[in-house]
């Protein structure tokens, strides 16, 4: 089994499928800056303070299971206050891979496998993609209410009215 050094290229890792072998590989990595920032500007994040992965890669049949789990801090912008707060990200994934097992079946695509090109996986963006899937959709700093304020301090609630509205029987 195949272990990566930390950071010694941070998640740069093409990993081609001749070097898993029957134990699986392995690798763990601490994205550089220069590699957050491509993360940032992928998903329109301020920034991406720090990331780090783990990853385990196995052969399953015709399947590549890439099993893994990435930790992180992302600056995110409230979309109630428009504040600026760091989400902590801390998740576990898998993700399935293939090269022989059909990816569509009675004309519909399979979700949950994804191709392989050219005889390799690209960790980086695996990682990546892992980032965009479990951060939150609708980042919320955690001391902010929904409820809008005026500018005078009268709280509007704009569709606390609508009960009214609707006839009773």
């Amino acid at each position: 089994m195949e272990k990566n050094k930390k950071n010694e290229k941070g998640l740069q890792k093409v990993l081609f499928l001749g070097e898993i072998g029957p134990k699986g590989w392995q690798g763990e990595f601490i994205a550089t800056s220069d590699q957050c920032a491509k993360i940032a500007e992928r998903f329109d994040l301020p920034r991406v303070k720090s990331l780090q992965a783990r990853v385990d890669v196995r052969i399953d049949g015709d399947l590549i299971r890439v099993l893994g789990r990435i930790k992180g801090i992302l600056e995110r912008i409230c979309v109630v206050s428009l504040e600026h707060f760091d989400e902590q990200l801390d998740a576990n994934f898998e993700a399935l891979f293939s090269e022989n097992v059909p990816l569509i079946k009675d004309g519909e695509m399979k979700d949950d496998i994804e191709p392989i090109e050219r005889g390799r996986l690209d960790i980086f963006d695996i990682v990546a993609e892992q980032v965009g899937l479990n951060m939150n959709s609708f980042p919320r700093k955690s001391n902010v209410s929904g409820d809008y304020i005026e500018e005078n301090g009268v709280e509007n609630r704009p569709f606390a009215n609508l009960k009214k509205l609707i006839k009773k029987d």
